[in-house]
């Protein structure tokens, strides 16, 4: 960091320049060399009329040449939220496309439009009269907290649906199993992941609910797992020069767990968890090890001093100690807080 004063060095962690260098859009790696051959022994295991295999796109992921390209290839397709509160998102909504008698010139076309986007899971769905049942999907994308707002739940966005598979409580599981059988998607590193979606031995879930319930540790715990992809967009439009060079996959774990580091220090809004990983990744990962940075640190814990605030009053000497930590070559990215 070079040097000029307190607060040049300040603005320089609030105020980003912008530039021309182009970034990857999402933390998604490209696809695994062997992701084709892997989502065709998936589907060589899908058995029976009851349950057939659907690859679920989340059209607004992709580009408008890839959108055109498969609404004008001669392959049927469903708007997956046709009939629900959430129909109007139209074209840029989901769209189901059947697999049960795809071949590999289907596959690859499906793959290739999805590369390097979080837009591809498989899913197997109950059928009736040749139509996938598509309630239960309704009932997931329809989430209700608990000071009952109502919000459209993202599943099919593939950085969102293991976070929403694993929060569910027994009696939403039970639901999910009776309308799905198994449920694969591309990982953020480019692998396939796939899961058996099981009931829950003791749970009765209400058939009748058209919406599924939230509770607020459940929308937290959704919330908190989009702050590295919010943070990334943020960093990647106004400090572009800041992220480190790593495949997209590695920078959303650095990410996460310099967010969990921000968090054990009290640090929990999105601005100024930003300013944290500005600084990490200007400076060190490291930087808030500096024991110089321990009485800021204490009172953001106790909520008597922000960040920025703290940031705003570390004097050159404290600066100068920053500046010794970015100039040492070869440090390891930050480990999870234990």
């Amino acid at each position: 960091m070079s040097a000029g004063g307190d607060e040049s060095r300040f603005a320089l962690c609030r105020t980003a320049i912008r530039t021309g260098k182009i970034m990857t859009r999402f933390l998604q790696n490209a696809h695994h060399a062997e992701l084709a051959a892997h989502l065709t022994h998936w589907l060589e295991h899908c058995a029976g009329t009851a349950y057939q295999p659907y690859a679920l796109i989340d059209m607004s992921q992709l580009d408008d040449t890839a959108r055109r390209g498969l609404m004008r290839a001669s392959w049927t397709s469903t708007a997956m939220l046709d009939g629900s509160r959430y129909a109007a998102y139209d074209e840029l909504g989901p769209r189901l496309f059947p697999l049960a008698n795809a071949d590999a010139v289907c596959v690859a076309r499906l793959l290739s439009v999805t590369d390097r986007r979080p837009a591809l899971s498989v899913i197997e769905l109950p059928v009736r009269n040749g139509s996938a049942e598509l309630g239960t999907l309704h009932w997931l994308a329809d989430a209700q907290t608990a000071d009952g707002t109502r919000l459209y739940c993202r599943f099919t966005d593939t950085r969102i649906l293991p976070e929403v598979l694993g929060i569910l409580d027994p009696a939403q599981k039970t639901r999910l199993a009776r309308a799905a059988r198994r449920w694969a998607w591309v990982a953020r590193d480019g692998t396939l992941q796939t899961t058996n979606i099981a009931p829950a031995d003791t749970a009765e879930p209400s058939d009748d609910e058209t919406s599924i319930h939230f509770n607020d540790a459940q929308f937290a715990a959704l919330m908190q797992a989009t702050e590295a992809d919010t943070l990334f967009d943020i960093l990647n439009d106004n400090a572009p020069k800041t992220i480190p060079t790593a495949e997209p996959a590695e920078l959303w774990h650095r990410l996460n767990v310099l967010l969990g580091i921000a968090r054990t220090h009290g640090i929990t809004d999105a601005p100024d968890q930003g300013q944290f990983i500005f600084l990490a990744w200007h400076v060190s990962e490291h930087f808030h090890t500096l024991p110089a940075l321990a009485p800021s640190f204490d009172a953001i814990r106790r909520g008597t001093l922000r960040f920025p605030d703290a940031v705003a009053h570390w004097d050159s000497d404290i600066w100068n100690q920053l500046e010794a930590m970015a100039d040492r070559p070869g440090i390891a990215p930050a480990a999870e807080p234990q």
